[in-house]
């Protein structure tokens, strides 16, 4: 058998291993609903999932290898055309999903954790989307607001208002999206919800970084709102 080799790059997911021309992870308690989604994937010929292969002997489920580049998900300048092809493959894959019962009362299946740390590109060109942990029916402003906030990187406090702005408004153009400011709501409202899921349940150094985050975005979100509309 292959050596197995631990994933590294990115965001990666504790127990993840390359075996050859396969990745093997952890099942989780929605491999089930994933593996049919990948299924389903597959025989629309959305080449940039990994194909869901079988289940090894370790009880872990096998995935085919995406071969190119997983960038950091944050601090990382994407370039303009990265921007533009990602958005218009998260516009295909969401309209794909529209063809599946899975999404049952849901708009779509959102992959639920797009961004860079979960991108595979090679050169500016974005060859598949890994780690569908997440997945599940929602909405496109679900998916698009938080992919958007991970691929613009929203919380990055260098870059310019003014360039966030123009970045946002790329990846609006690409996907077909119309109200760039309905994403900065959300977006915000989101950081919201966290910090009070924190606050019940009593993670108070988790909940005292939300609330600073909160506190910078708020004003960066007003910034954003005036040169987005």
């Amino acid at each position: 058998m292959d050596e197995e080799i631990p994933l590294q790059g990115g965001q990666v997911t504790a127990g993840v291993v390359r075996v050859g021309p396969t990745v093997r992870r952890p099942l989780r308690e929605n491999s089930p609903f994933i593996h049919r989604l990948l299924s389903f994937l597959e025989q629309q010929q959305f080449i940039e999932a990994p194909r869901f292969l079988g289940i090894d002997p370790q009880n872990r489920e096998i995935l085919s290898f995406l071969e190119g580049t997983v960038l950091p998900g944050s601090g990382y300048r994407l370039t303009d055309a990265q921007l533009t092809l990602t958005a218009r493959l998260i516009r295909r894959f969401h309209d794909v999903t529209l063809r599946t019962d899975l999404r049952g009362t849901g708009e779509i299946i959102m992959h639920g954790d797009l961004g860079p740390h979960n991108t595979v590109f090679r050169g500016d060109t974005p060859v598949g989307l890994i780690d569908w942990d997440d997945a599940r029916p929602g909405t496109r402003l679900q998916d698009f607001a938080l992919a958007v906030g991970a691929y613009v990187d929203f919380g990055n406090r260098v870059w310019s208002v003014a360039e966030q702005a123009q970045r946002i408004r790329l990846m609006c153009r690409a996907y077909g999206w119309e109200t760039p400011v309905e994403l900065i709501d959300y977006y915000e409202a989101d950081l919201r919800q966290a910090l009070e899921n924190h606050r019940r349940a009593g993670r108070s150094e988790a909940a005292a970084i939300f609330t600073e985050e909160i506190r910078w975005f708020s004003a960066q979100a007003m910034a954003l709102r005036r040169l987005l509309s």
